[in-house]
C-alpha cells in the first residue's frame, strides 16, 4: 500500500510541522460553574516523532489526546493537524480528516465483539476507502502475530491479543499520526513490554508519528520527548526534535 503525500511536506523537501496546538485551553459548564481542564498548551509534533503525555489521573491528559485528534475542539487557542486548522472544519470534515491522516489505540481495545479479527481491520479499511481491504488487513494482521487468529472473536482472544489486532486496526490504513490512550493500561507487565515493542516497531517500519498518553514511565521514556501535564498546564515540553 502506498502512503498518500502530507501536506506537511514543504516543496523543497524539509518537514513541516504534523500537529501544531498554540495556546490551546478547554473548559465545561459545570453545576458549580465553569470547569477549567486544560491552559495555554503549546506544543509541536514533527513528522515520524514521537511523543509521551504523562501526568496524574485527572490532569488532562486525554482531553488533551482528543483535542489533537479533533474529537472536540478547544475552547481557547487552535490546533492544526496535518497542515489543516480543525476549527475551520465542522463535525463532519474533522472526522474525514481522522479518516484519512489519523489511527486510535485505546486501553480498552474498542474491537466490535461480533466480527472477527479479520473483519474488525477490514472494516476499519474500508471507512478509509481502501479498494482491497481483505489483503490489506491479512498483512496488518500477519504483522502484528495474529495470521493465526483471522477468523477468531475478540471473546476467543487474551487482551494482549485483542490489543495487537486494535494496533493492526490502527495502522492498518496507513496514517500519519498514531493516537494511543494507555494502550498497554489493560495488561500485564510481559503483555505490555510486547504491545508496547510492536507500537514502537510499527513506528520504525512504517515511519509513523506517535503520540501515546501513559502512566508508565519506562514507555514514556522510549519516547522522543515527554509532555508533562499538571493541573491542566504543560510543566515540561522540550522543543521538537530537529529532522534529519
Amino acid at each position: 500500500m502506498t502512503r498518500e503525500h502530507s501536506p506537511s511536506d514543504a516543496a523543497d523537501g524539509a518537514a513541516r510541522p504534523l500537529l501544531v496546538a498554540q495556546d490551546v485551553g478547554f473548559h465545561v459548564e459545570a453545576p458549580g460553574g465553569r470547569l477549567d481542564i486544560l491552559h495555554d498548551i503549546n506544543l509541536t509534533l514533527m513528522p515520524g516523532e514521537t511523543l509521551a503525555i504523562v501526568g496524574a489521573s485527572g490532569s488532562g491528559k486525554t482531553t488533551l489526546l482528543g483535542l489533537l485528534a479533533g474529537l472536540e475542539l478547544p475552547s481557547t487557542g487552535g490546533i492544526e493537524l496535518a497542515g489543516t486548522a480543525l476549527e475551520r472544519l465542522d463535525e463532519d470534515g474533522r472526522a474525514e480528516l481522522r479518516r484519512r491522516r489519523v489511527g486510535f489505540v485505546f486501553q480498552s481495545f474498542h474491537l466490535m465483539p461480533s466480527l472477527t479479527a479479520l473483519e474488525n481491520v477490514m472494516l476499519a479499511l474500508e471507512i478509509a476507502g481502501v479498494d482491497a481491504p481483505r489483503p490489506a488487513a491479512e498483512a496488518a494482521l500477519r504483522e502484528v502475530g495474529l495470521g493465526h487468529r483471522l477468523d477468531h472473536y475478540p471473546r476467543q482472544m487474551s487482551g494482549g491479543e485483542q490489543q495487537r489486532v486494535a494496533i493492526a486496526r490502527a495502522f492498518a490504513p496507513e496514517p500519519a499520526l498514531l493516537f494511543a490512550d494507555e494502550p498497554t493500561g489493560n495488561l500485564d507487565r510481559r503483555t505490555g513490554d510486547q504491545v508496547a515493542e510492536l507500537l514502537f516497531r510499527i513506528h520504525r517500519d512504517h515511519g509513523t508519528s506517535l503520540v501515546l498518553v501513559t502512566h508508565d514511565p519506562a514507555l514514556a521514556r522510549r519516547c522522543d520527548r515527554t509532555a508533562v501535564i499538571e493541573d491542566g498546564r504543560l510543566a515540561l515540553q522540550p522543543d521538537a526534535a530537529t529532522p534529519a
